[in-house]
């Protein structure tokens, strides 16, 4: 919010288009739903066209404001003891984001994932990924030395600005978003490590994460599989329900058995997936109507536009002069 303040933008109109009330900015605890973080991003793509967004908004960072999650993480021993304390805290800044630690040769990764919708976005996960190098260079006093960084997905902006933030060769269309650098590294001290300040804001940071209102049915590890590889699917097939299902090593039939076991079906997800990306493609207003339908897996403009009256009661036109 703040860095679209200071790129010109409103705070009011971005606090209006996210449903959020300035009253929250008072309170340091205060949680966004995922979906307000998804609203701000889309209004800071698409209204700073000339800013490489992910890029500037992680130099602007301070790292001693990440929240508790940040002052426990930053009083770690090592940057091994760090991952465990990351993992065991994420949730407390982001209930969506995923992580791990994937190993590949000599070198150790820090890999995220997040929801369809913001995956498609791109540039939320290279920011992502941007603080968590920003936190780790501060922890360690500039000591992780970054091999590489990869995304899975295309640039949207200059390489060469990503390749000066990391000071590593920055690959797209990779298999995962990560940093790496040897696993040696795993083992860097970490300049302001407190064992006494960590254990009191641990019990803290474990106070917060208690508070956190758990979903009633939490979504499987299978809808998530199969909402990725829909995701993956949507332009070259349509996602055909038998390619999903290969990718994922079943049959279509006990995929579909699988989804009516976890209360949901194939069509389903691939409506909610379809219906979050088309939002997102048709903010960037250098699309035309027809590509974000192609990209959808349409055939033709007019089974998108009914799908998307169905969705939104407008049609994809309506909703783009609106957004």
């Amino acid at each position: 919010m703040d860095f679209g303040v200071a790129h010109g933008l409103s705070r009011a109109e971005l606090l209006a288009a996210a449903h959020l009330d300035e009253t929250l900015r008072a309170d340091p605890d205060a949680r966004c739903s995922p979906l307000s973080y998804v609203i701000i991003w889309k209004e800071l793509i698409t209204k700073l066209p000339d800013v490489v967004v992910p890029v500037e908004m992680v130099r602007a960072l301070d790292p001693n404001v990440l929240g508790v999650t940040g002052q426990v993480v930053m009083r770690a021993d090592n940057l091994r003891h760090a991952a465990q304390l990351i993992e065991r805290f994420l949730h407390l800044s982001d209930t969506a984001m995923t992580m791990s630690w994937p190993e590949r040769g000599d070198l150790a990764g820090f890999s995220i994932g997040h929801r369809p919708e913001v995956l498609a976005m791109r540039f939320p996960i290279e920011a992502m990924l941007g603080v968590g190098y920003r936190l780790m260079q501060h922890a360690s006093g500039g000591r992780v030395p970054i091999s590489e960084v990869t995304f899975a997905h295309a640039a949207g902006y200059p390489v060469a600005a990503y390749e000066e933030l990391f000071g590593a060769p920055v690959r797209f269309e990779q298999p995962i978003n990560a940093l790496w650098f040897p696993r040696s590294a795993m083992e860097t001290p970490f300049v302001g490590r407190d064992p006494v300040a960590r254990r009191y804001l641990e019990a803290q940071a474990m106070q917060l994460l208690a508070a956190i209102p758990q979903p009633v049915a939490p979504v499987p590890e299978l809808v998530k599989q199969v909402r990725d590889a829909i995701l993956d699917e949507l332009a070259s097939s349509g996602a055909d329900l038998a390619r999903v299902a290969k990718r994922l090593a079943m049959s279509t039939r006990t995929l579909q058995r699988r989804l009516e076991e976890a209360s949901t079906s194939y069509q389903d997800l691939v409506e909610d997936v379809r219906s979050a990306v088309a939002r997102t493609l048709l903010r960037d207003r250098t699309r035309s109507i027809i590509d974000v339908a192609f990209e959808l897996g349409y055939a033709d403009l007019k089974g998108f536009y009914r799908a998307f009256k169905r969705w939104t009661n407008a049609t994809p036109a309506e909703w783009r002069a609106r957004a």
